[in-house]
């Protein structure tokens, strides 16, 4: 395949498109870093209530309960992303990788029952 039989439409879904998306991210991120930064001492970023001296362990720094619901994102949002690129790309490409993604789908099943277990077992991530 030559360049020239390339359309527009896929150069636009695959090419330009992902590129402007990243670099709005990029743009967006570094604003609200900028914008946002934070003024205050120590105790602030300490692992403890509100800043106050420590009367018992140290807070965890995220909830484990919540670990099934992020491996659950994070294995299946690329997959809807993929299909996101896919619906607006050529007949051509949709083709080819439709097996892939449909492969890849059936390979993260098994990480959705998974997930799903040990997001259902909330008594094993208590800290109290």
């Amino acid at each position: 395949m030559r360049v020239r039989d390339l359309d527009v439409t896929s150069l636009y879904s695959f090419g330009i498109l992902p590129a402007l998306l990243t670099l709005l991210l990029l743009v967006v991120i570094a604003i609200f870093y900028l914008g946002l930064k934070k003024d205050g001492g120590d105790l602030k970023d300490s692992r403890y209530e509100a800043g106050n001296p420590p009367k018992y362990d140290a807070r965890v720094r995220y909830g484990m309960q919540y670990l099934g619901f992020f491996i659950i994102f994070a294995s299946f949002e690329p997959i809807v992303l993929i299909f996101l690129l896919l619906s607006s790309a050529s007949s051509y490409y949709a083709n080819k990788i439709f097996f892939l993604v449909l492969l890849g789908s059936a390979l993260l099943i098994p990480i959705l029952f998974v997930s799903l277990k040990i997001s259902e077992k909330k008594e094993e991530w208590m800290w109290d």
